[in-house]
């Protein structure tokens, strides 16, 4: 396993955002329009949200191996995964990254699951939408300057094995550098946050959206592409 030393970035003062459309999304309302209530509730939910929470982020580049078929080694060892070979297919190198928003989101939906649960809905889902705008305007800046590169990929999606969360925690300190630990079954805590390789490198894959690499095709929370 290579020696790695992460870089890590903060979310300035009003710098982490959300995506109202996004949290409607998550919320279910598919191509329904929210009405006034709505609205006014998630503005409401967005301020509290946003003053609890700081975004952290911290990645590594590394080299990416195909050592044998289906098997891509990015850092930490091989890992036997015919989506990710195949969603790293033409990269040169990756980044691994990770990123939360810290626990005051999860102190505020777990408060107000008992005070009034359709608040807490609204702020998981303005969360959820938290740390990808997070996650994506961080990913912006590190691939700005890069001939090419592919979408996010975490542990989970296709064949990837949940396990390498691990290798993720362990690679790039996220203890120490961004609060977070995992579960037993390898969930993260705080809960919104997110693990992933972005590939690198001219020849380098995308398809523009991560829902469509996703093989989740019934998934209720998956974005239509028009």
């Amino acid at each position: 396993m290579a020696c790695f030393v992460p870089s890590l970035r903060l979310s300035a003062p009003g710098e982490l955002r959300v995506s109202r459309a996004e949290a409607l999304r998550y919320l279910g309302f598919g191509k329904a329009e929210p009405d006034d209530a709505v609205l006014e509730l998630m503005a409401s939910c967005e301020e509290e949200l946003l003053a609890a929470c700081q975004g952290r982020a911290c990645w590594v580049r590394t080299p990416v191996a195909f050592p044998a078929p289906h098997c891509v080694d990015i850092g930490f060892g091989p890992v036997e995964s015919v989506s990710l070979s195949k969603h790293l297919k033409g990269c040169h190198s990756a980044l691994l990254f990770a990123a939360t928003i810290g626990i005051g989101a999860d102190r505020l939906t777990a408060r107000w699951s008992r005070l009034r649960p359709s608040r807490s809905a609204v702020l998981d889902a303005l969360a959820s939408s938290a740390v990808e705008c997070w996650c994506d305007d961080v990913e912006r800046e590190l691939t700005q300057g890069e001939e090419k590169h592919c979408e996010r990929f975490s542990p989970g999606y296709g064949d990837f094995p949940l396990h390498h969360q691990k290798d993720f925690l362990h690679c790039l300190d996220m203890g120490r550098l961004l609060g977070v630990s995992l579960t037993d079954s390898l969930l993260m805590k705080p809960a919104k946050s997110v693990t992933a390789v972005i590939g690198l490198g001219a020849s380098a894959r995308t398809c523009g959206h991560k829902c469509l690499f996703c093989d989740k095709k019934n998934c209720i929370y998956r974005e239509v592409m028009v």
